[in-house]
């Protein structure tokens, strides 16, 4: 919960971010009925308590992979409360689904997890350093999309969104490499750069949440600020 309470002062006063995924063309998608713009409020993993209200900067999206294949969606949280961007693979259907596979070993990293860090560079080849990492990879425990289910602030109808998450802890180790000549300040002098080597897992640190919303509907009087 602390980290949780942590983002939410990271993310007050944050504007909605733009993803180049609302240029995507979803009417020939094979997760139609999983993809959209979802605004939400954070509870607690039993559903009976509120940590963070909702907010229109507050949103998770669905949509299709690469690939466009059946149950298989990148779901991202675009204001960064927790944060985190991962592809997952699903069983059921948009009525009732979940991941695939709750073992850590089976679930893809989260790409904001594994960014290198910037705090500091290697010098050389053969450095790594291990970094302290919050959900370094993400289950859907249970989750549904119903439609027509949810009544907006401002009264209309919209599909509901129901999602429990299970957010996987640990470390997060980085090797050295040589990077790009190119990229080199003084092209004399050799620079090197932190590229992801493992995931470690701590399953002490497991936390979950439930995400509870609706999809976005865009009509003013649905906005929450």
């Amino acid at each position: 919960m602390k980290k949780i309470l942590l983002y939410i002062a990271l993310a007050i006063g944050a504007t909605s971010l733009i993803s180049c995924q609302e240029e995507l063309e979803i009417w020939d998608s094979a997760v139609l009925d999983y993809s959209g713009r979802f605004l939400f409020e954070l509870q607690d993993e039993t559903g009976t308590a509120t940590l963070v209200g909702f907010d229109d900067a507050q949103q998770i999206y669905i949509y299709s992979t690469a690939s466009n294949v059946a149950n298989e969606v990148w779901i991202e949280d675009v204001d960064h409360l927790f944060p985190f961007k991962c592809k997952q693979r699903l069983t059921g259907n948009a009525n009732s689904f979940a991941s695939a596979s709750l073992d850590f070993n089976n679930l893809e990293n989260n790409l904001l997890a594994i960014e290198p860090p910037t705090t500091s560079k290697p010098l050389g080849l053969g450095e790594t350093v291990i970094v302290d990492r919050d959900y370094i990879r993400v289950a859907i425990e249970e989750a549904k999309i119903l439609k027509g289910a949810a009544t907006t602030v401002g009264g209309n109808v919209a599909d509901s969104l129901y999602m429990k998450v299970r957010l996987y802890c640990g470390s997060v180790t980085f090797a050295s490499y040589k990077l790009p000549q190119s990229l080199w300040a003084d092209p004399e002098v050799e620079e090197f750069g932190w590229e992801l080597e493992s995931v470690t897992y701590d399953n002490t640190l497991d936390e979950s949440y439930v995400i509870a919303g609706h999809r976005y509907t865009g009509f003013p009087e649905d906005h929450y600020k």
